[in-house]
């Protein structure tokens, strides 16, 4: 059952893998989509016969595997950045013009990611003193301060320099707020969106919350961790919660296990069918606001295929949508392959799907609490199982106490991010309670202080990072055992 979207997605994945190591050309790509259908039609004018069909039914998956990994090779290429010299002819002009996608406040000031016009996409991260520079924006730099993220050679710069060529960033330089300019700004729909985004976090900021209740609410609620201090996000990770401040799979869902609550009344009138596509809808405009971070759009399509399948009253397997959600998001952007946090949402939801609920020993139906809570355990165990080793390759950290902390604390995360939904909804209509304010600050200091007390600090914490043949190594691993295990479902 498995078998049919999981053969494409792992194609175009090693088509777009095998371009960006050996910088294909988008025609080799070609080649294999032609071999594809040359194939394809040569098992079709074969199989004259039902005995003939049978016999070559299995040679399909061959053509299918040329089909995707062409396409993954040539959405690759066209997709890769070019350098400056590429880009202008060896002439690079004394400025360059820049869309910044994303603003971060450090301690040395602010750090921008922009995009460089007349590159296809080229990325550079800029380090600068304090702006009032916001996403969205157009500047002009010189393009004299960019350097080459290749050409550093320190240790860390070493060490981080395949993650951000992975990522398209292939320069990097500091440069002076005073030799910013801002020309304009861009009038793409997304940073429409921002726009919202902004004004919502300024009604946030704007609250009678304490400060670092308001920098964690719009760090789990709209997707912005910039105001969150390093001390903060140094106890989360050591905790194993980071991803709670990040927007993820677990964070969609309970805005959806929310939004389904919202709709009751409609599903009480009998149109529960417009309940659930409602709920699609704002899901959508819920991702689009915050940003379209690849887990939140993971989550989203799988969310939205789960909805789909009950509207049309069809059964949903999750295994399908995952793959079908990698797809859809690799087809759009063949870079999201290369993103740490694409890579820890769809191991980790992958091993939910394939390992929680067989190796959870209760039955659901004589023992349901018991089920919730071994199945929560289990859950903890097999999604921090899956992904130590990304966790480990991107971050150097393996927190030891993940488990006490999620089991004791996670479950007060839809809780929480509810009453801020609610609470934020009302700030934007220009209501405030102050009551559930100060519930939200409590909830914050409960949370903060609860992670740091188990976590213990950095006692806990085993700070290593494993090589890049581990990482393929294990996971391998898990997918031999997800394959065995559901082994009914690949035949």
């Amino acid at each position: 059952m498995l078998k049919g979207p999981l053969i494409p997605v792992l194609s175009l994945a090693g088509g777009i893998t095998l371009s960006s190591v050996l910088s294909l050309p988008w025609w080799s790509g070609s080649v294999s989509i032609a071999l594809a259908i040359t194939l394809y039609f040569y098992i079709l004018k074969s199989s004259s016969d039902p005995v003939s069909s049978f016999r070559l039914g299995k040679w399909h998956i061959v053509w299918v595997v040329f089909m995707f990994f062409g396409i993954g090779t040539i959405d690759q290429s066209l997709s890769r950045p070019n350098s400056l010299e590429k880009s202008f002819d060896g002439n690079i002009p004394e400025y360059l013009y820049c869309e910044v996608t994303g603003v971060l406040t450090k301690t040395y000031g602010e750090r921008l990611d922009v995009i460089i016009e007349g590159t296809n996409g080229a990325k550079a991260r800029i380090r600068t003193g304090v702006s009032e520079i916001s996403p969205g924006s157009i500047i002009k730099i010189p393009s004299e301060r960019l350097k080459e993220v290749a050409s550093d050679t320190t240790e860390i710069g070493k060490k981080i320099m395949p993650m951000m060529k992975a990522a398209g960033i292939l320069y990097s330089g500091r440069i002076s707020p005073h030799r910013i300019e801002v020309t304009g700004r861009s009038k793409s729909l997304s940073y429409f969106f921002i726009d919202i985004r902004e004004h919502i976090e300024s009604r946030i900021e704007r609250s009678h919350l304490s400060k670092p209740t308001a920098n964690f609410l719009k760090a789990i609620l709209m997707g912005d961790k910039t105001g969150l201090d390093e001390q903060t996000r140094l106890t989360f990770a050591q905790g194993g919660m980071a991803h709670m401040l990040a927007l993820s799979g677990l964070h969609i869902g309970i805005m959806a296990g929310f939004l389904l609550l919202l709709m009751m009344p409609i599903k009480l009138a009998g149109k529960y069918k417009w309940g659930y596509l409602i709920a699609i809808i704002i899901l959508w405009l819920y991702v689009a606001v915050t940003g379209f971070a690849y887990s939140s759009v993971r989550a989203c399509i799988m969310t939205s295929f789960a909805f789909i399948g009950i509207i049309a009253e069809r059964k949903n397997f999750a295994g399908n949508a995952l793959c079908s959600a990698c797809l859809l998001i690799l087809l759009v952007d063949p870079g999201a392959l290369f993103d740490a946090g694409f890579q820890l949402s769809v191991v980790c939801v992958g091993s939910l799907i394939a390992f929680a609920s067989p190796l959870n020993p209760i039955g659901h139906r004589h023992h349901p609490v018991l089920y919730y809570i071994c199945g929560s355990i289990i859950a903890t165990l097999v999604a921090t199982g899956a992904s130590w080793v990304l966790t480990s390759y991107y971050f150097s950290q393996i927190p030891l106490m993940f488990l006490p902390t999620n089991l004791l604390l996670l479950p007060i995360l839809p809780i929480y991010l509810s009453v801020g939904a609610v609470y934020t909804g009302l700030l934007c209509t220009g209501l405030e309670v102050r009551w559930v304010g100060k519930l939200l600050d409590l909830g914050y200091e409960l949370l903060l202080k609860g992670t740091d007390m188990l976590s213990s600090g950095d006692e806990y914490v085993i700070n290593h990072q494993i090589p890049l043949w581990g990482v393929i190594a294990w996971l391998m691993l898990l997918a031999a055992a997800a394959i065995i295990l559901h082994r009914k479902n690949f035949t």
